[in-house]
């Protein structure tokens, strides 16, 4: 067992690392995830549909589409579906907090070059700081044959945001909290290095907006001239990669935790269940992960939750039978969403509800709230604890202090635009939207472990399920 807990580990870990941003999971971060996504999908026999055109799908197949490059959908067909049937889903983000680059991000200041930066999400802002930066993301540029995207990631330290000596502010530990418009401005050179290596501002529609030395990186990354840029969506991040920590090997120290960690599990768990081919050609429903970017900025675009993508390719699936059959569907379907949770913090122990203190190692988290800021109900916890039971991972609950605000996340979104059956749940971590997050290794094996057995078992235990 704990070959297999380090295997699973190691696996994540190398897709963290290859996946900086959501394009890589999103142009930004995001971008850089679902590439790494793609590739993996592809490697597994997947065959990429466009939303743009018809699609023909046949039970037994295996299909994925992306909307904006920042969002993923794949799904396994079984072998007994038709339209009218249920989907087993699996639904999770890939994007993290950060720091992206301003549409006009060039600043001097006392003659340091810096970039100018939104704050995407709700990130601890201060553990930016000191740390090695780079840029990775996509960048649009313009040639005879029309308008193309790159995708980018500079491998090096770039950028920094440097803090003030103690020197010159003595009350520094007593409460730190940076000014995000004027404090988190990354310095990328000087501007007498950049006059000594004989850098003029570039012309074109986006070059002229911020410094030579940002435009010609992502020049010599791509291999194409300052003019022909025409927009990029650039995300910071921290140049150290994930690793196994802890004199026990047990900790996983790493970024974007949250929530790679779910996106690389339900990947994981929907090819793992497709290895064993009976096992796919008896399903009767369609076992589905969904991928969604903007999560942490609440999910109103194109390419997120809150959008019509989900129902949109749920009716595509449906189509060709009865003028219900997706309403049907729906009622024989359950999402599992999948987020990171909270562990119970060693130092701030009383931020817990008393009877409510996931910790590591002890298995995913299923989270509760009365108010319906996690979607969670009896029915689909009872219908969870049985795949659990099935493949032997323990589970924990969660509920937030009643005098604490509770986060929430894509489940109650997609359950209440569909009226879909939902449980919210994630593997327990420690410091959350902090720039290095930490967890367990255990918990990669468990939730791949528990989705797998999900998409193989979730039709079995609905179809035993008797409402009085």
């Amino acid at each position: 067992m704990e070959s297999k807990i380090l295997h699973a580990a190691e696996e994540f870990i190398h897709f963290v690392n290859r996946g900086p941003s959501p394009f890589h999971a999103k142009a930004s971060l995001s971008i850089l995830v679902v590439e790494e996504v793609k590739r993996r999908l592809l490697s597994a026999g997947f065959k990429q549909l466009d939303e743009r055109q018809p699609w023909t799908t046949a039970p037994n197949g295996m299909y994925f589409m992306q909307k904006n490059r920042s969002t993923v959908i794949a799904f396994a067909v079984g072998g007994k579906y038709k339209p009218g049937n249920g989907y087993s889903i699996v639904g999770a983000h890939t994007d993290s907090p950060c720091l992206k680059v301003k549409p006009v991000s060039k600043k001097t200041k006392r003659d340091y070059l810096c970039v100018g930066v939104q704050c995407y999400g709700g990130g601890i802002w201060n553990t930016w700081f000191d740390r090695d930066l780079t840029i990775a993301g996509r960048v649009l540029t313009r040639d005879e044959n029309g308008i193309g995207d790159h995708l980018i990631h500079v491998k090096r330290p770039i950028l920094r945001v440097p803090h003030l000596c103690i020197h010159l502010d003595r009350g520094k530990n007593d409460n730190f909290g940076a000014n995000k418009e004027t404090e988190i401005v990354p310095v990328i050179a000087t501007s007498v290095q950049q006059e000594l290596q004989k850098y003029a501002d570039f012309g074109g529609q986006q070059a002229s907006k911020h410094h030579p030395t940002l435009i010609k990186l992502l020049c010599d990354e791509i291999n194409c001239k300052p003019d022909q840029i025409m927009d990029f969506e650039l995300c910071l991040a921290d140049t150290q990669p994930a690793v196994i920590g802890g004199a026990l090997n047990e900790f996983i120290f790493s970024p974007r935790l949250d929530n790679l960690m779910n996106c690389f599990c339900a990947l994981q768990g929907l090819l793992d269940s497709i290895q064993n081919e009976s096992s796919l050609k008896d399903d009767p429903n369609i076992r589905m992960i969904c991928l969604f970017d903007n999560e942490e900025v609440g999910s109103q675009s194109a390419q997120g939750a809150g959008s019509s993508v989900t129902e949109y390719i749920l009716r595509r699936l449906s189509a060709g039978a009865s003028s219900t059959a997706f309403e049907e569907g729906i009622a024989k379907s359950l999402l599992v969403s999948a987020d990171q949770a909270h562990a119970v913090h060693p130092n701030y122990g009383h931020k817990h509800e008393d009877d409510h203190q996931p910790a590591l190692h002890k298995g995913p988290v299923i989270k509760f709230n009365a108010n319906q800021r996690y979607a969670t109900t009896a029915v689909t916890s009872a219908m969870l604890r049985e795949v659990a039971r099935r493949c032997d991972v323990p589970l924990q609950d969660f509920v937030v202090r009643n005098d604490t605000a509770c986060g929430s996340t894509i489940g109650p979104i997609l359950s209440s635009r569909l009226g879909l059956r939902t449980i919210d749940i994630g593997n327990p971590q420690l410091a959350m939207h902090s720039i290095r997050e930490m967890c367990c290794t255990t918990g990669v094996h468990q939730a791949c472990q528990l989705f797998k057995t999900f998409f193989e078992t979730y039709p079995e235990i609905s179809e035993n399920f008797h409402q009085n």
